[in-house]
């Protein structure tokens, strides 16, 4: 067979596989395929990037455009753009070449029922892109809610955990002295929303150029060219996961108008501009900016005379780390991204690297903001926590305390049962393999619960439980522990002096993810029982309540135990408990879900095993039987044989239903497992361009 020396090549199950002559003529190919796989993804993030949304999707999008002009997300999009060296300014300009060239020559549903989506992709897109997936992936939401429960509960607030949503990521690097192959495995999986189409896209890029010749398979944000958080470069390879710094602030100042209309502060100059926002079917709307030395106000203002400014390191530097894209590409050792994740802004994250030189290194990337005892950024903190490990040895990261030095970053991390549990699986693993390696990101069993089983009364304990080994599968062990916590759950949400906090959020629906009191005690269950009356309540007698409650629910099997997808997670009295993945169901949003519009569902209702803080993190959302969040890819990458790695993500690479690449990895995904990564050009199908 004869391979084309440059073109877009698809393997069996759609993924692109870019090879150019040039830097340039990569980042086009890439563009094309993207545009070709997710036309509606790419619009609509573009749209959200810009801060106009609703001028295809009317009032709906119109929360979310004023945040974005608040924020400045553009505007910081283009200062970033144009403070990029021209090398990388060239290689975004020819991704988006060809994102326009795609875009010209696809359909999809969405637009073909909305209409042709305003505006056009720009040089600077990609940079607002990013930041849209970013923006809030920080600590600031939760320091909204972290100051509303300390106003409600005072220093009973530390109760909740400060990190933010539950979940997070996985990832770790095996030393050869540990593996089949006697060269390091790296493995990881990442934990966001589930949506439709996923938010990874896979992807090779290889550059014939004998002076910038690279080979990569990773993946990437669809609308951001390269690869920037988890590929293999034949040799090294990379996985990251969330740090958990607290690299964003929220500033106080007092606001006041002038019969101008010029806005000022006591703390500083205010600089004011208005921008109109388009609406579909309405009457436009005016969005008043104003931006401090400090960052953009993003709640508040002179009306009511205070304000609240977001301090980010993307606003103090205009900076989001694009400058690491390019290096990433070229990258050959652990010291090659070491070196370009010094280049990166935010999020700040856990780079977990391994070479086939046998170099194992966990090294922290991004912005952390160094403070004086007034709260004052008085520089960034230096250096960022590092570690390597020896080849019999393994790093772990799981959005935990890692090491000591993690203090400099923040004080609240995940709880520390995924990275314990991940070491646990690798020390009775003996020498691992990739399909070893998959595995064990695909553990279910809950560890987490620990606090809350002790404090069942043994009368109470069901027969089945004494054969459960906190496995969250099809077992009824695993049913019957999910409707205890849910109860549970519910008991302390019902607390009199957590009243104020079961209402929605004082700042908008946009941070109600944040705010909503039920996922908040669940992701702090463990802590809210280990107290002695936490919010007032006794746990002996909260659990016991909820465990007469399951039992009693139990016994009555009179009514239909039939469950849909909008039912509580709780039976009604008179059912059993469903088991736990059909009570627990991938459930992805769509764009148009997220903005609460109407959608036609095509992605499948799949029942999942797993749960919040297994290794398996398929996120529980009271009050559903739904999840919403968990894997959004999986890889384990195989220093020794690239072609013997695997890689999934879930549904496919393609966001059209017709398309028969729009769900084929589905089913891979759902079971904990990863297709084969393929890199042999003979056997890729040349896609015409």
């Amino acid at each position: 067979m004869t391979v084309s020396a440059s073109g877009l090549f698809r393997d069996e199950w759609g993924i692109p596989h870019v090879r150019g002559a040039s830097l340039t003529e990569v980042a086009r190919l890439q563009g094309l395929a993207t545009a070709r796989d997710r036309a509606w993804q790419l619009e609509i993030e573009r749209l959200r990037g810009e801060g106009r949304t609703a001028e295809l999707l009317g009032p709906a999008g119109l929360e979310w455009d004023r945040f974005a002009r608040r924020v400045r997300l553009a505007a910081v999009a283009q200062t970033a753009f144009r403070r990029l060296d021209a090398e990388t300014q060239g290689f975004l300009a020819a991704y988006v070449d060809g994102v326009r060239a795609g875009l010209a020559e696809t359909s999809c549903i969405e637009l073909d029922e909305l209409g042709p989506a305003p505006g056009t992709w720009q040089p600077w897109t990609p940079f607002a892109v990013f930041w849209v997936q970013q923006i809030l992936f920080g600590s600031f939401p939760s320091k909204l809610f972290g100051e509303r429960a300390a106003r409600v509960l005072g220093e009973e607030a530390a109760l909740f955990r400060t990190e933010g949503l539950a979940g997070g990521s996985n990832a770790y690097a095996v030393g050869g002295g540990r593996t089949a192959s006697g060269l390091p495995l790296v493995a990881g999986d990442p934990h966001r929303l589930f949506e439709a189409p996923n938010v990874y896209l896979q992807v090779r890029l290889a550059c014939t150029d004998p002076a910038d010749e690279f080979d990569v398979v990773g993946m990437t944000f669809p609308g951001v060219p390269g690869v920037q958080h988890f590929a293999h470069a034949g040799r090294v390879a990379w996985g990251i996961t969330n740090a958990m710094a607290d690299y964003q602030d929220l500033v106080s100042i007092d606001l006041e108008r002038s019969a101008d209309g010029s806005v000022s502060s006591s703390s500083g100059a205010v600089r004011r501009s208005v921008e109109t926002v388009r609406v579909r079917g309405q009457e436009p709307v005016e969005v008043e900016v104003l931006e401090t030395d400090r960052g953009p106000v993003v709640l508040g203002g002179p009306e009511v005379g205070s304000a609240l400014v977001l301090r980010t390191p993307g606003h103090e530097l205009d900076d989001l780390g694009f400058g690491t894209l390019l290096p990433l590409l070229r990258a050959r050792s652990v010291a090659d991204v070491e070196a370009a994740v010094s280049r990166w802004v935010e999020p700040v994250n856990n780079w977990v690297v391994a070479d086939v030189n046998g170099d194992v290194v966990h090294t922290v990337g991004g912005r952390v903001p160094q403070r004086d005892e007034t709260g004052e950024w008085v520089g960034w903190v230096s250096p960022l926590p590092r570690r390597t490990s020896p080849a019999s040895g393994a790093l772990v990261t799981a959005n935990d305390r890692c090491m000591p030095e993690f203090d400099a970053l923040a004080d609240g991390f995940a709880p520390p049962f995924r990275a314990q549990r991940i070491r646990a699986l690798l020390d009775d693993a003996g020498p691992l393999d990739v399909e070893q390696a998959v595995a064990v990101l695909a553990d279910t069993t809950q560890t987490a619960g620990e606090r809350l089983l002790e404090l069942v009364p043994a009368d109470l304990l069901p027969g089945e439980l004494s054969e459960w080994d906190g496995t969250m599968d099809a077992s009824s062990g695993a049913a019957w522990y999910a409707a205890l916590r849910a109860e549970v759950v519910d008991r302390i949400c019902a607390a009199p002096v957590l009243a104020p906090l079961r209402e929605p959020s004082e700042h908008g629906p946009l941070y109600e993810p944040w705010s909503a009191l039920p996922a908040r005690v669940a992701s702090a269950l463990h802590v809210i029982l280990a107290a002695e009356r936490p919010f007032g309540l006794d746990p002996h007698e909260v659990v016991t309540a909820a465990a007469v409650a399951v039992r009693d629910a139990a016994r009555d099997t009179a009514h239909d135990t039939a469950h849909d997808t909008v039912r509580d997670t709780v039976p009604d009295a008179g059912t059993e408990p469903a088991s736990w993945p059909e009570a627990h169901r991938f459930w992805p949003l769509h764009a148009l879900e997220q903005f609460d519009l109407p959608h036609t569902r095509t992605a499948p209702a799949t029942p999942l095993p797993g749960d919040t803080d297994t290794v398996r993190c398929n996120a529980w959302s009271p009050g559903t039987t739904v999840t919403v969040r968990g894997s959004v890819a999986r890889y384990a990458w195989d220093l020794a044989d690239r072609d013997n790695s695997r890689w999934v993500v879930p549904l496919g690479a393609s966001g059209a239903p017709d398309d028969p690449h729009h769900t084929d990895q589905h089913e891979a995904w759902a079971r904990g497992g990863a297709v084969r990564v393929v890199t042999d050009w003979s056997v890729l199908t040349e896609e015409q361009q």
